[in-house]
């Protein structure tokens, strides 16, 4: 393996954008309950054996190193001399922690920018959580990592089997298989050494779709949503460097249910949820904008064998239909938004949705490169993601994992950050978003509680028992 490696275009960007005010790492809270009949010191032998295991496979591995002299980007050194004791930490909630208290500590972690002279990751076990659990707070830079690539991660680390208890660290699970799906930088690359076919195969159909997309956006019955057709609001301010972190935990199946019912995907109610959150907690606010805010939402390129680490990842932009109060007709206009946003994918190639997705975000990139994020209107409102997980319960050497919530970056001009995670019958919620410009995150989080109930009595047809209890004098 060589010693050293060039760091990607799509890595650059990631690194070039973070700051103390704005750090670009992401990372999961897993919330694991003990095993029966554990030792006293459990954890803290765990913490131990962790710290021992020195084998590390990529990312894991890579720490940034200045360029050459005639260079213009970092590069990428393998470093298998890490000092575990930084990477690996051992903390403690108060006991008996709550979940108040938990997502205070968490948010503090997240607050905290990543050290570039060492690897990009840090992995905290976290102790006294109630109702005998613990946690564990893991964070990579997402030059190293996107949701899809960190959720394999994390499962190849654990185990389908209670009675295993062998499973290797995270950093030392078996390597990842070469990506099948090479990020955007690697694959136009490819195709400009092509010469004619960068032309014919990729470039062309990617600038015929963006025209037929313009095209269409002055069509008022089209639902085609484009970049900076979105208001100002509260959420696209300019941040600062301390985060607020707030989670909720719903039944799978509550949400399938709403699927079904509605015609439409389980993305199309989970951004129905954020949308009715939204607009309850901004109306309260008296900061809910007339027109309706809009969604970045990142859809993965990886293909389901697709083991490796990296970002591989497109952005659609769906209207999010908040100036509407019927949830109905909320959800229709969401559906039929996001519809023709994928449907402006497709029969292009992977090639040409790379090229198709960095011109479409390329206004979000300048506003990056220019400093005018949170000065300007924004390109879309708020980032929604949903990332699918593991649908059987995991174990991490004798430990039950009992539920997994993503915690993601936020940016100038984005303050809040909505991800979701499926693991095992559940779908979680991780609200991310700055302290200072968008105080109180918790009562969103809350109000996505009530945003599932309202979509519940609308769509779903009330038991039969109950209508005839209901009816009687």
């Amino acid at each position: 393996m060589p010693s050293k490696k060039r760091i990607s275009i799509n890595e650059a960007g990631w690194l070039m954008m973070d700051s103390s005010q704005r750090p670009m790492h992401v990372a999961t809270l897993l919330i694991y309950s003990l095993p029966d009949k554990a030792a006293e010191n459990y954890l803290s032998q765990l913490v131990q054996d962790l710290r021992e295991e020195a084998e590390f496979s990529d990312p894991f591995n890579k720490r940034l190193i200045k360029p050459s002299p005639l260079g213009l980007l970092p590069l990428w050194k393998i470093d298998s001399d890490l000092d575990m004791e930084y990477h690996v930490r051992h903390l403690a909630l108060p006991r008996p922690g709550g979940e108040r208290e938990l997502g205070m500590l968490v948010s503090r972690l997240h607050s905290n920018p990543m050290d570039k002279e060492r690897p990009l990751w840090e992995y905290h076990v976290i102790e006294g959580l109630e109702n005998n659990r613990f946690a564990v707070y893991f964070k990579m830079h997402h030059a190293l990592v996107d949701g899809i690539a960190g959720i394999r991660m994390l499962q190849r680390s654990m185990s389908t089997n209670p009675e295993e208890i062998n499973t290797p660290a995270l950093w030392a699970a078996p390597a990842a298989t070469e990506n099948q799906n090479p990020p955007a930088a690697k694959h136009i690359g490819s195709v400009v050494r092509s010469g004619s076919n960068l032309v014919s195969n990729a470039l062309l159909p990617a600038v015929q779709r963006l025209g037929q997309l313009i095209g269409a956006s002055m069509d008022e019955d089209d639902p085609i949503t484009l970049p900076f057709q979105t208001p100002v609001s509260k959420l696209n301010a300019r941040i600062h460097s301390q985060r607020r972190f707030a989670t909720q935990l719903y039944d799978f199946e509550r949400i399938r249910k709403l699927s079904k019912a509605g015609d439409c995907t389980i993305n199309d109610i989970i951004l129905a949820l954020c949308s009715g959150a939204l607009r309850r907690f901004l109306r309260d606010l008296s900061a809910l904008p007339g027109e309706p805010l809009t969604a970045g939402i990142p859809m993965s390129l990886r293909a389901a064998d697709d083991q490796g680490a990296g970002s591989a990842v497109t952005f659609l932009i769906a209207n999010l239909a908040t100036n509407i109060a019927d949830p109905l007709r909320r959800l229709n206009t969401i559906k039929a938004s996001t519809r023709r946003a994928k449907s402006v994918l497709d029969g292009l190639s992977k090639q040409s949705i790379d090229i198709f997705t960095a011109l479409l975000m390329s206004p979000f990139s300048l506003q990056a490169a220019t400093g005018l994020e949170g000065r300007t209107r924004p390109v879309f409102n708020v980032t929604v993601s949903n990332v699918p997980g593991p649908r059987e319960p995991l174990y991490f050497r004798g430990s039950k994992l009992e539920a997994m919530y993503p915690v993601s970056a936020v940016t100038h001009g984005q303050a809040l950050n909505i991800t979701c995670y499926s693991y095992a019958g559940t779908l979680s919620f991780g609200f991310a978003a700055c302290r200072d410009t968008l105080p109180r995150v918790q009562r969103l989080a809350v109000f996505t509680g009530e945003a599932l109930e309202e979509l519940e009595r609308a769509l779903l047809p009330e038991p039969a028992g109950k209508k005839s209890r209901s009816a009687q004098p």
